[in-house]
């Protein structure tokens, strides 16, 4: 008997959006209160991809890490159930931020582990132009993906970046708005602000013919 063909859509290539590393883990799952919400860090080679995506590991490290996580799953998934909390913490203190909350700091603690972490395996290195910056042996430590996450993110509040943070009007995603007047509303102009313009559209469209309905009703 011949198998039918899979109608199943395979998710798009996640949008990295959040202008801001912390915010952008933040924002690993697509669609995440719609019919086509998908996890893109589901599992720890999704985790590594991620990684590889905005940069915290090359291809050398990212193969290091899957051949160490092959040889040791349940390392890999205790790591990739704390990155999980992590995105967890990131969107329950930002998200508060660009909500206004008054317990920012309260929610700090949900996050503060991490940045602990983080900070206790950090190395400090040279960059450019004779510049120090933290670094992680992210090809020999599973929860050295997430590192760079939490540092990022302790820096973020504590930055002038941080008056900022905006959550799109369309979805749940976070963003760091640095357009000129600071009048971004969407995640992507092309996502969600497409969308709530079409949605506008049609319910004026549709007001108009309701309208032209009402104006030809006998005794008008």
């Amino acid at each position: 008997m011949a198998t039918p063909p899979s109608t199943s859509t395979p998710p798009r290539e996640l949008p990295i959006v959040g202008d801001h590393l912390a915010l952008d883990f933040a924002n690993t799952v697509d669609d995440p209160l719609g019919s086509a919400r998908h996890d893109h860090v589901a599992t720890y080679d999704d985790l590594v991809s991620w990684s590889v995506r905005v940069g915290i590991v090359d291809a050398s490290q990212a193969a290091s890490l899957r051949r160490r996580a092959a040889r040791r799953p349940r390392e890999a998934a205790a790591a990739l159930a704390r990155a999980h909390e992590l995105r967890r913490a990131l969107n329950d203190v930002f998200g508060g931020v660009a909500e206004g909350a008054a317990d920012v700091p309260d929610r700090w603690e949900r996050l503060r582990p991490f940045v602990a972490a983080a900070y206790a395996e950090a190395t400090l290195t040279y960059a450019e132009a004779g510049a120090r910056r933290w670094a992680w042996g992210s090809d020999s430590d599973f929860d050295g993906l997430v590192h760079p996450v939490a540092a990022e993110a302790a820096g973020l509040l504590v930055s002038g970046d941080l008056a900022n943070v905006k959550r799109c009007a369309g979805c749940p995603w976070l963003f760091l708005d640095r357009s000129k007047n600071r009048s971004r509303r969407w995640c992507d102009m092309d996502d969600c602000g497409r969308a709530q313009k079409m949605a506008r559209y049609v319910a004026r469209r549709a007001a108009r013919r309701q309208a032209a309905r009402e104006a030809k009703r006998p005794g008008r």
